[in-house]
């Protein structure tokens, strides 16, 4: 072979046998571990191959390379979820790094963190989580055997590597998530968050699992939150479902406060449950019970931490909320800890954290413990028009600015609007110009003209004012989908329980307020400043001092301040999704594979 001496071929060649030969030796021992094991790891019936030994706890010497052989397999004999090739190379360091090959035992017998690291397993629900992704059970029977009773030293070595992949997989679901995010419609990276494998396992060994856990765990309070209303939903869909709230029969639509309704000790029991209702429920009898006093209160409380009409008339709406099954919730629950794992590290950096289908936007300052800043928002038609998930920079703030119409609404309304009607545009107060300079001469709306708009030669535009759909400010962090917030002259969506109406960009409540929190910064913008900008009716464009994270999010479940549980509709679909994606099991898909 031109170019090569014989020295380098036969290192390629030597190579080339050693991997033949490795990955022979892998096959073999996998194949055989295999069949002398079966899922649960019991010897056949009548028989007990395992070697006598000195005494139980302890194994004889495992051979060199045992468990780095299923580890260049790539695939785990019973492990529910066999595959495990995102974790070959750290496992391989791993284990090269142990001189007797094994990591969860030393001399023979187990190292005192292999029982915490297996007792994490089974406590993964707790973090939501599957104990049975991390065969739990299995796991646990196999400890009792090790250190119970002599055990064949290839069990040995697949019950060593079986805790490191799954005890690895608990951590990395703690940490970052199991879903890559791209695969599920949010445009976030998680690759700043990627768990060091090795690194985490030995902490594991030295530190203990629970101590590592709770490192890796998402430190902000959201997540805590969350965590806990995990516990106190799982007890509660363990004790019982509370009984459903009848549905309303015959021409009756409603059931306003007052009248009696045979509904109401049901109606008032899952209240209860729920924690909307304090004290023990009116207890049922022969004669329907009236809706009044208390019970209508708890419903008004429901109905708010329910995105509803927060008005105790009970309707069908409010009743298919009710009887949402505690497990739903539950699960509801563990989606929303999903997502929070592929969030950034905020701790230390205000930000502003817009979620979707709760319609409410927060603003985050480190320096202060309460909430800075809240507000009802708008946000994208669930049909068509989804406000897209991410998360950016936000750069300046544009007061009293144009609306330069994006051209599917050109296309699809405003054209064919001024075609059919010459004044339409002067009445919206838009215009057609040739550039987005401030001072661009206003065009005569023509045939040729919106033709050119359509070509997008020339562009059609609505001026500052009161009327402009923007409302008067606008807030930009720049990105692909040229989404931002900005404000509205249509008030009267923010009185709405839901309120998605927007083609993708988010709807602000109170613009004048989240101008004085991103500018804070900047004492020369008072309110005063602010809102003489607002209605200067000339664009003025303000840099922010310093860019502020902005924050587009997704869950059907929140817990504010006071530990209180909001749910809203899955209005995008989101939640089935993640739902399926989490329901196929490691390994999961990730973005470009």
């Amino acid at each position: 072979m031109p170019g090569h001496s014989e020295e380098a071929l036969f290192m390629r060649s030597t190579l080339s046998l050693r991997v033949r030969t490795t990955v022979w030796c892998a096959a073999l021992f996998v194949t055989t571990l295999a069949c002398a094991d079966s899922r649960a790891g019991a010897p056949p019936a009548g028989r007990d191959e395992r070697p006598p030994q000195a005494d139980a706890g302890s194994v004889q010497s495992v051979p060199p390379g045992a468990v780095l052989a299923i580890v260049d397999s790539g695939r785990h004999p019973w492990l529910t979820w066999g595959d495990f090739p995102h974790l070959q190379p750290a496992l391989r360091d791993l284990y090269a790094a142990e001189p007797d090959g094994l990591f969860w035992l030393d001399g023979g017998r187990p190292v005192a963190a292999l029982q915490a690291a297996v007792a994490a397993l089974a406590q993964a629900g707790t973090h939501g989580l599957n104990p049975d992704d991390y065969d739990a059970p299995a796991m646990a029977e196999r400890l009792a055997r090790l250190t119970s009773a002599p055990m064949p030293p290839a069990d040995v070595a697949a019950f060593d590597l079986a805790v490191s992949i799954t005890v690895a997989r608990l951590l990395s679901a703690v940490h970052q998530g199991r879903i890559d995010p791209k695969t599920v419609g949010f445009q976030y990276d998680v690759a700043p968050r990627r768990l060091d494998v090795a690194r985490a396992l030995r902490s594991a060994r030295e530190q203990g699992a629970d101590a590592v856990l709770r490192e890796v765990s998402p430190q902000f309070p959201v997540y805590a939150r969350l965590m806990d209303a995990l516990a106190k939903y799982q007890a509660l869909a363990a004790a019982g479902e509370p009984p459903a709230v009848p549905v309303l029969a015959g021409a009756r639509k409603k059931v306003e406060p007052g009248p009696a309704w045979d509904g109401v000790p049901a109606l008032a029991e899952r209240l209860r449950v729920l924690g909307d209702l304090a004290g023990p429920a009116p207890a049922g009898g022969s004669a329907p019970v009236s809706y009044s006093g208390a019970v209508v209160d708890a419903v008004k409380r429901f109905q708010d931490r329910h995105a509803l009409e927060a008005d105790g008339v009970i309707g069908a709406g409010t009743i298919a909320a009710l009887n949402v099954p505690l497990a739903k919730l539950v699960r509801q629950i563990e989606l929303a800890l999903e997502r929070e794992r592929w969030l950034p590290d905020t701790r230390n950096r205000p930000l502003i954290f817009v979620n979707v289908p709760m319609f409410k936007l927060w603003a985050y300052d480190p320096e202060r413990p309460d909430e800075p800043l809240r507000m009802n928002v708008v946000v994208g038609k669930s049909l068509g028009h989804a406000t897209p998930l991410f998360v950016e920079q936000m750069e300046y703030v544009v007061f009293s600015p144009f609306w330069n119409l994006p051209p599917s609404i050109l296309r699809s309304e405003i054209v064919p609007k001024a075609r059919r009607d010459a004044g339409y545009l002067a009445r919206q107060n838009m215009e057609i110009v040739a550039s987005a300079a401030a001072d661009a001469p206003s065009l005569a709306v023509t045939a040729a003209n919106l033709d050119s708009v359509l070509k997008g030669k020339l562009y059609i535009r609505q001026k500052p004012g009161p009327r402009n759909s923007l409302g008067q400010a606008k807030f930009i962090f720049p990105n692909a989908e040229n989404v931002y917030m900005h404000g509205t002259p249509a008030q009267q969506l923010f009185t709405r329980a839901r309120r998605d109406f927007s083609h993708g960009c988010i709807r602000l409540e109170d613009p004048p307020r989240l101008a004085e929190w991103v500018l804070r910064q900047q004492p020369e913008w008072t309110r005063a400043r602010i809102d003489a900008a607002m209605s200067a009716g000339t664009p003025a464009q303000v840099n922010l001092k310093e860019k502020l994270t902005v924050l587009i999010f997704y869950d059907t479940v929140y817990v504010d301040s006071k530990g209180v549980l909001h749910v809203a509709d899955d209005y995008y679909g989101h939640d089935a999704k993640l739902d399926e994606a989490l329901r196929k099991g490691y390994p999961y898909a990730r973005a470009g594979r």
